[in-house]
């Protein structure tokens, strides 16, 4: 009676403990985060476009006739696109993780 009684407290921490610990990585995705991840696929490729049209802009040598600080401003703009693109990148790579579970 001893051995079950110890066996049954043993096992409450790690049943307890164990679901906790998936449901936070395996957890169901929410309406908003599931219209979310449907949405960042057009997302993303609207990013690319921008980040593709802003890079070629700068491949024209007529560009660097510019005066500095409209050279200086589309760099902002590129790196400020990029960054949003990395950004819904991971968020697209983190809601997959979730909807993947």
């Amino acid at each position: 009676a001893a051995t079950a009684g110890a066996s049954a407290r043993n096992g409450e921490p790690g049943r307890a403990g164990a679901p906790t610990a998936p449901a936070a990585g395996k957890r169901k995705l929410g309406f908003r985060e599931s219209r979310e991840l449907e949405q960042l696929p057009a997302r993303i490729e609207a990013l690319e476009t921008q980040v593709a049209a802003l890079t070629e802009a700068m491949h024209d040598p007529a560009f660097y006739q510019r005066d500095g600080a409209a050279i200086a401003a589309h760099g902002a703009d590129l790196a400020r696109v990029q960054s949003e693109l990395d950004a819904a990148y991971a968020r697209w790579e983190e809601l997959e993780s979730f909807s993947q579970g």
